[in-house]
């Protein structure tokens, strides 16, 4: 895992359901805010279908590399120090919102 990625990757797919991947919006036609039509969920672990064919096309699986902020009350904490529970929970959370 490179040194930039010190949190490793729960497939949480909260990176995909925010923005489109340059790939997926070349392969599916989409626009970077659009839901990617390559991702689904299988036992709540997000499943790229670019990815499965050659994970390096998306230079996924690094590790978690989400910048975001996530804000509970007046406390901060950096999204990818997050524990893999709570990332998988926002990233329900998120997907819920975008199929509403």
């Amino acid at each position: 895992m490179s040194a930039e990625f010190p949190f490793p990757c729960c497939r949480c797919g909260y990176c995909c359901l925010v923005e489109t991947c340059p790939a997926g919006q070349f392969f599916f036609g989409v626009g970077r805010y659009s839901l990617c039509p390559g991702l689904s969920f299988q036992d709540d672990q997000a499943v790229c279908q670019i990815a499965l064919i050659d994970l390096e096309i998306i230079g996924g699986g690094a590790g978690c590399c989400i910048k975001a902020r996530a804000v509970k009350g007046d406390k901060v904490y950096d999204f990818a120090s997050l524990p893999v529970d709570l990332k998988k929970d926002l990233a329900q959370a998120l997907r819920r919102r975008k199929a509403a």
